[in-house]
């Protein structure tokens, strides 16, 4: 892969199809798994297909565009793609006490038989799936046939972070209305203790409306549970204001609003220079024992927490909290 002139959604399918994957929990993550994990979440976040509508100029012999990323901005993203991946490799080197769990969707495929052992996908080798029952939207006409794994199409974490919930949580009545606002809160969040936190949450462009962010909140659901700590009985996370098709995914998957903090920075990727610009994030909870799980192929655009955490982990030097 090309680092500086690669976008997700290259040689993608249409993006009404529903892809074929499946949902892997990896633990801390293995290094080449982290990378590409960085790849994906940095052009999901920074070089998606509406920004560079602009630059795709040139087309192939067969007619098809290519789309182009400026030299400028391919600096950029190889600086952030580093910059996920130092956060993700300095937690596993200097928090191992921390809970953490990776969690990833990775595209699958049809194999020959002959064929199974010998595949690599994006220079990794391909992992055979001998349980077709872990392959969600396999088509019963590939029943029997044999699958091997491909590219991460999906990324999801969840880790204990110290997070407090300032204001006051805003009750599925107030939250009813078509545009719920929760109150910004400026003094600060009250009752900060270690929380599971959901972050990053990302899905490639091209695989969105497979159910693949449905099932990445599913599986850090899980992950909380599995960690079987008594106090771990809610999950939140941070979605920015201007990102209302993410907001409505996680609402019709049970979560809440608890407050809003017009503090926050996220780095802007527009300008010929990498720059920070103010945004407001809503915390939102859930209730793990809330049983709400709506929403099982609404991806949410781009499936929710795509940038919202992963922005506040920038603003603090982007070292994991």
């Amino acid at each position: 892969v090309n680092d500086n002139n690669n976008n997700s959604n290259n040689n993608a399918p249409p993006s009404e199809q529903s892809i074929p994957f499946i949902i892997q929990k990896i633990g801390r993550g293995k290094k080449n798994e982290i990378e590409e994990i960085s790849r994906m979440c940095i052009d999901v976040f920074f070089n998606e297909q509406k920004e560079q509508e602009e630059d795709a100029s040139k087309t192939t012999n067969n007619g098809e565009t290519k789309k182009q990323t400026p030299p400028w901005k391919a600096l950029q993203l190889a600086y952030l793609r580093n910059f996920q991946e130092g956060d993700i490799l300095a937690r596993n080197a200097f928090k191992k006490d921390q809970l953490v769990d990776l969690i990833v969707a990775r595209r699958v495929y049809p194999v020959e038989d002959n064929d199974g052992a010998n595949v690599n996908i994006n220079g990794n080798k391909a992992e055979i799936i001998e349980d077709e029952s872990r392959i969600y939207n396999l088509d019963e006409n590939g029943s029997g046939q044999k699958y091997v794994t491909g590219e991460i199409i999906g990324y999801s974490e969840v880790s204990e972070k110290n997070f407090g919930l300032g204001g006051k949580f805003a009750s599925a009545d107030s939250n009813s209305n078509d545009d719920p606002k929760p109150k910004p809160n400026k003094k600060g969040r009250s009752g900060e203790k270690p929380r599971p936190y959901l972050g990053n949450l990302s899905v490639t462009e091209y695989a969105r409306r497979s159910g693949v962010g449905s099932r990445l909140l599913d599986a850090s659901e899980e992950c909380v549970r599995d960690w079987n700590v008594p106090d771990h009985t809610e999950i939140v996370l941070q979605v920015e204001e201007d990102n209302p098709t993410a907001i409505q995914f996680y609402k019709r998957r049970g979560w809440e609003f608890v407050f809003a903090d017009p503090t926050c920075r996220r780095y802007d990727t527009s300008g010929f220079f990498l720059k920070e610009s103010r945004i407001t994030k809503y915390a939102m909870i859930k209730r793990l024992d809330s049983g709400v799980n709506d929403g099982r192929n609404g991806d949410g655009g781009s499936d929710g927490d795509d940038s919202e955490s992963f922005m506040q982990k920038i603003k603090n030097s982007f070292f994991v909290q």
